[in-house]
C-alpha cells in the first residue's frame, strides 16, 4: 500500500483550487464524497485500494480543504469541476466511487460529458429522486426513494441559512447506526461542518430538486450499487437503481450495529473488500486493449 499524498488542482478556468488525497498507481479510481463531506473520510480506502489502483479522493468546492468561492454550488458545476480534474490529469478508464450527493454529481457528469473517460461506477446510498412530486402515487414515490416534500426541504435548508443549531448535526445522528462510536460520529460532524452553511443549503436544495431517473437509465456502465439501510435512503430505492441500470450488481452493507448512510466509515473492512472484489472483476487495461 502506498503513502497517501495531499495534492491540489485548479478548476473552473483556474479560479478555484480543489484539494485531494492520492495514493498508488494503475487504473484510476476517483472518490466523490457526499454533501458536506470530505475526502478525509475516505483516507482508509485510499490507502487500502492503492495497491492495485491510482486512488484519488476529491474535496468538492467549498468542502474540506478546497477553495470556497462565492458561487458555483450547483450539482452540474461540481460535475464540471470533476470534468476539469479528469481532463487536467488525463485520467481514463476511471472508476467513479460516489457517496450520497456524489452519486448525483456522477449522474450529472455523464449527462454533460458522457462516459468516454469512465470504466465503471460504485454508487453508495443515494436515491434517483429525493423530492416527491405530489402527482406521484405512493408506490411510485417509494420505489425511487422520494420521501421529502417541498415544505420539509425548505425547512431544512432555511434552517441552514438562518444559523442557530445546525441541522446537519441532527441529520448525521439520524443516518448513522445506534452503535456508532462517539469519536467516529464526532469525526463525521467535524468534517461536515467545514462546509459553509449558506453554500451547503444551496447545494443541498439543488441536489434534492433533480429527478435523475432518466439520466440513471442510460448510464450504460458496469455499476456496483451499495445500500446502507439508512433511514433517509430506503433500500427499495437502491433496488430500483439495480433494476434500471443494466448489468449492475447490488449489495446490502450496513454498519456492525445496524443501518448506516456511511458503510465506508462504520464498516470499513467489509466495505473495502466489497469494492476491491468489484474492481478485480473489471478487465485489465492490457486485456481490454
Amino acid at each position: 500500500m502506498g503513502d497517501v499524498h495531499e495534492r491540489e488542482i485548479a478548476v473552473d478556468r483556474g479560479t478555484v483550487v480543489l484539494r485531494y488525497l492520492e495514493a498508488g498507481q494503475g487504473r484510476p479510481m476517483v472518490m466523490l464524497p457526499g454533501w458536506s463531506q470530505t475526502a478525509e473520510l475516505y483516507r482508509d480506502q485510499v490507502r487500502a485500494l492503492s495497491h492495485e489502483h491510482r486512488v484519488i479522493a476529491l474535496d468538492h468546492r467549498g468542502h474540506g480543504r478546497s477553495d470556497a468561492p462565492d458561487v458555483g454550488y450547483h450539482v452540474h458545476r461540481v460535475a464540471a469541476d470533476l470534468h476539469d480534474v479528469l481532463t487536467t490529469l488525463d485520467l481514463r478508464d476511471v472508476t467513479l466511487l460516489a457517496h450520497s450527493m456524489g452519486c448525483a454529481v456522477s449522474w450529472a457528469y455523464t449527462e454533460l460529458f458522457g462516459t468516454a473517460r469512465l470504466d465503471s461506477l460504485v454508487l453508495i446510498d443515494q436515491m434517483a429522486s429525493v423530492l416527491r412530486n405530489p402527482a406521484w402515487s405512493d408506490e411510485e414515490a417509494e420505489a425511487v426513494g422520494a420521501i421529502v416534500d417541498v415544505d420539509s426541504l425548505f425547512g431544512f435548508t432555511n434552517g441552514l441559512r438562518n444559523g442557530g443549531d445546525d441541522p446537519r448535526v441532527a441529520f448525521l445522528e439520524q443516518v448513522t447506526s445506534e452503535g456508532i462510536h462517539p469519536s467516529t460520529l464526532d469525526r463525521l460532524i467535524e468534517q461536515n461542518l467545514l462546509f459553509d452553511r449558506v453554500h451547503a443549503a444551496g447545494l443541498l436544495f439543488d441536489t434534492a430538486s433533480f429527478d435523475w431517473r432518466d439520466a440513471v437509465e442510460v448510464i450504460g456502465l458496469p455499476t456496483l450499487i451499495i445500500s446502507g439501510d439508512s433511514v433517509n435512503v430506503p433500500i427499495r430505492s437502491q433496488q430500483w437503481l439495480h433494476e434500471h441500470i443494466g448489468g449492475s450488481q447490488f449489495t446490502r452493507m450496513t454498519a456492525r450495529s445496524g443501518g448506516t448512510h456511511f458503510p465506508f466509515v462504520e464498516n470499513p473492512d467489509a466495505f473495502t473488500k466489497t469494492v476491491a472484489t468489484f474492481l478485480a472483476s473489471r478487465p485489465s487495461l492490457v486485456a481490454a486493449g
